[in-house]
């Protein structure tokens, strides 16, 4: 079957939103500017206003997906991101272990993400991490969706973390679509270690098991 990406840029303001952050005293100094696709055709438009309040801009490039910006550190004091909705913000401040700025440009409103905010996922994270250790039956969930390559180039890794663990034994769980309730049907798995969507942890509560990705493990030199 083909498959056709079209790119779909919004027509939605960004000034307002970025302004309302300015008058806010948000911006300090210098300025990681990161957005979505969908806004890139204009936000050269916005690290030009703020450059012009005497902000120095660094433009970070844009999330796609549940990818972001590949940096293990952003020197800038802060962390601008434009674009509606918490899941990308949450996911810099996972990721990055600061407070995120957000404007809003479907809302035209600017506001601060406190890291403070996901440090109940990062709890749940540390917990999945003592449970894999401890555990002998891990789930692997897998997604075998097309298009999604870089999340497949994981399994090698998986294999290493065999060899690493003989004394697990690991179970692969192949899904085009993740049906969450489905797992329920495996009550022996005692951890999951998830190499599709890494976003998936933040509603780990839902999941039946502790779980926590396979970059988790690779932070800990596991692999």
């Amino acid at each position: 079957m083909k498959i056709i990406h079209l790119y779909a840029h919004s027509d939605l303001e960004l000034l307002p939103a970025v302004k309302k952050a300015v008058e806010q005293d948000l911006l300090k100094e210098s300025v990681a500017l990161v957005t979505t696709i969908q806004h890139t055709k204009i936000i050269l438009e916005v690290a030009e206003f703020l450059s012009k309040q005497g902000l120095a801009v660094t433009n970070y490039g844009n999330i796609l997906g549940c990818m972001h910006p590949k940096v293990a550190e952003i020197p800038e004091k802060t962390l601008l991101y434009i674009g509606d909705g918490l899941f990308h913000p949450k996911g810099l401040c996972l990721r990055l272990k600061r407070d995120v700025v957000v404007a809003n440009p479907a809302t035209q409103q600017a506001f601060v993400l406190k890291k403070e905010e996901i440090a109940d996922i990062e709890k749940r994270l540390k917990g999945a991490r003592l449970k894999f250790h401890t555990a002998t039956q891990v789930g692997v969930l897998i997604s075998v969706k097309s298009g999604q390559k870089t999340v497949q180039q994981t399994v090698p890794k998986i294999m290493k973390i065999q060899e690493k663990y003989p004394d697990k034994k690991f179970y692969f769980f192949g899904a085009n679509t993740l049906d969450i309730q489905s797992l329920e049907d495996f009550p022996f798995i005692e951890v999951w270690v998830n190499t599709m969507c890494p976003r998936m942890v933040d509603d780990d509560v839902k999941f039946p098991k502790p779980m926590l990705n396979l970059m988790d493990l690779e932070g800990e030199n596991i692999i």
